[in-house]
C-alpha cells in the first residue's frame, strides 16, 4: 500500500522537467508549508538499503546522486548511517546526545533571554552577580543582543560555505573569533551571550540531517522573539 501511494503521488505530478530530487520532495510531501522535513534524502547506498529493509520506499531520480526515502519520521532524521555499524548501547548513547543537542540548538538562546529578562530569581546568586557584572556596560536588552549575535553567526556560516574551501573555513573560524572578541571588548554584547551562541552553533552541527538542522536555525528566531516578549511561557 505504501508503494502504491508513492506511485499515485508521482503520477499526479504535472511539471515540465525534474532537475533534482528536491523537486519531487516538494511535490509529494504531505505539508508543503511545514518548516520540518518530511522526506529523508541521502546519497549513501547503505542508508537506502537499511531503509528498504525497515519497510520504507526509496525514490531514485535520474541525474542526481540523492535518493528520497519515504516516509520520513522525526526519529529517522536523528539517525546517522554510522549508527548501524556500532553496538546498540554506543549508538543509543550517541543518539541521546544528538537529542540533547537538538533541544539546545532550538531553545538555549531563548532560555537565556527568558531567564535573564523575566526570571532572574531562577539564577543562583553568585551567577546572577557575575551575570550582572558582565552585562553592566551592554546597551542592548538580551533579545536584541541575541538576535544580533545569531544573525552574525548565521551570516558567517553562510559566507564560509559560499567561499572557496581553502578560504571559507578560515573566514568562518577567524571571523567568529575576531567579531566575538571585538564585540565583547566594545561592550556591544556580553561574554556569556557569545558563549551561548557558540554552544548553540556547535549543537546545531551535531544534527546528522542538514534539512532538519536548517529548520532549527529558522525556528530559533521566532522562539527568541517569544522568549523576549512572554518569558518562559512563550
Amino acid at each position: 500500500s505504501l508503494v502504491e501511494e508513492v506511485v499515485s503521488r508521482l503520477a499526479r505530478i504535472d511539471i515540465d522537467g525534474i532537475l533534482e530530487s528536491g523537486y519531487l520532495e516538494e511535490l509529494i510531501e504531505d505539508a508543503p508549508y511545514s518548516p520540518f522535513p518530511q522526506i529523508l534524502h541521502t546519497e549513501r547506498p547503505d542508508r537506502v538499503a537499511a531503509a528498504l529493509l525497515e519497510g520504507r520506499v526509496a525514490i531514485l531520480t535520474d541525474g542526481t546522486p540523492f535518493a528520497l526515502v519515504v516516509p520520513g519520521e522525526f526519529v529517522s532524521f536523528m539517525q546517522s548511517p554510522d549508527d548501524y555499524y556500532e553496538r546498540f548501547f554506543l549508538g543509543t548513547a550517541i543518539r541521546w546526545l544528538r537529542y540533547a543537542a537538538f533541544a539546545m540548538s532550538l531553545l538555549l538562546p531563548s532560555l537565556y533571554i527568558a531567564i535573564t529578562t523575566f526570571h532572574q530569581e531562577m539564577i543562583p546568586t553568585r551567577l546572577l552577580i557575575s551575570l550582572a557584572a558582565s552585562r553592566e556596560g551592554v546597551p542592548f536588552p538580551a533579545l536584541v543582543e541575541a538576535l544580533l549575535m545569531e544573525f552574525t553567526f548565521e551570516a558567517l556560516r553562510e559566507a564560509g560555505i559560499r567561499l572557496p574551501r581553502a578560504v571559507g573555513q578560515a573566514v568562518s573560524i577567524v571571523g567568529a573569533l575576531v567579531i566575538g572578541q571585538s564585540a565583547v571588548q566594545a561592550g556591544i554584547v556580553s561574554p556569556l551571550m557569545v558563549i551561548v551562541v557558540a554552544v548553540t552553533g556547535i549543537a546545531s552541527f551535531m544534527n546528522p540531517t542538514f534539512s532538519l538542522a536548517i529548520s532549527m536555525r529558522l525556528l530559533r528566531f521566532p522562539m527568541m522573539l517569544l522568549a523576549g516578549t512572554l518569558g518562559l511561557f512563550g
